[in-house]
């Protein structure tokens, strides 16, 4: 069985490990325009080694003279014209020292497109925009072992005075971290745009579900996603909710997948 397995920003984590002699770094990068604005970056302080979290600051890739011993540290970006665009990239100890961008509407480029809302819950990852137009793409990341990984792609409905969308995770039992992409059409000046990041913790009860034996509907404990697939291992039937009707299908034996797992067996009548 196959499983689906108005600001220009990007903000990036990168979890691979920077390597060096002593320990791995981590990187977060944000890129955008200079507009003449200070851009403030909160640096925590690990107690475990008594050190502040960042090490280094870069910008396009030139590394910044500061102190980095300070809980709060300012970029002015001196030298800068207005309306440089501008990379920045911070070098820190570890994926739990995250530093935190306090203004990044700072730099951030002006555009009509904006995420409205975005949630997570057990079931399912909800996003809604205004301000599309033409037809771009949308990118759903989880955060795995520090990596954001693809999880869905899918086209952008184009529609200005917006959209919602949903996308059906496979949720990790304990703590889960997701965000959207938005891939500008082509030709927009502009690039992406990220989401602001969700969080759940996963710790589900199993789902139950009856009857085993159905001529019409079965009910579930829970709302969830569901997959049916029959005897060949075809999938025959999906959704999300907490109830299914099962009308459509033939007579016979058919297994039920809940968010990817769970598997359970139910007869048709």
């Amino acid at each position: 069985m196959n499983k689906k397995a108005y600001f220009f920003a990007l903000i990036v984590f990168i979890g691979s490990d920077i390597f060096s002699q002593e320990v791995p770094k981590y990187e977060t990068n944000l890129a955008g325009v200079f507009q003449g604005n200070t851009l403030f970056i909160q640096n925590p302080f690990d107690r475990s080694d008594r050190k502040f979290c960042i090490d280094q600051i870069y910008i396009n890739e030139r590394l910044m003279d500061i102190n980095y011993k300070l809980s709060a540290i300012k970029l002015d970006f001196d030298g800068y014209d207005l309306y440089t665009p501008v990379k920045i990239r911070l070098v820190h100890k570890d994926s739990l020292c995250m530093p935190t961008i306090i203004n990044p509407e700072a730099i951030l480029f002006h555009t009509i497109f904006r995420f409205v809302s975005v949630s997570l819950t057990d079931s399912s990852l909800t996003w809604s925009t205004k301000g599309e137009t033409g037809i771009g793409e949308f990118e759903v990341e989880k955060l795995s072992n520090g990596i954001w990984i693809d999880q869905e792609v899918r086209p952008a409905v184009g529609r200005y005075e917006g959209v919602t969308y949903t996308h059906y995770p496979n949720l990790e039992e304990g703590a889960n971290k997701f965000r959207v992409k938005y891939i500008f059409p082509r030709g927009s000046r502009a690039g992406y745009l990220y989401s602001w990041e969700v969080d759940f913790d996963h710790y589900p009860e199993p789902i139950e579900f009856n009857p085993k034996s159905a001529k019409t509907r079965l009910y579930l404990s829970r709302s969830t996603h569901y997959e049916i697939y029959n005897a060949g291992s075809e999938l025959v039937l999906e959704g999300q909710g907490k109830e299914i009707d099962v009308t459509v299908l033939r007579q016979g034996q058919y297994v039920i997948y809940f968010n990817g797992k769970e598997p359970g067996t139910f007869i048709k009548e």
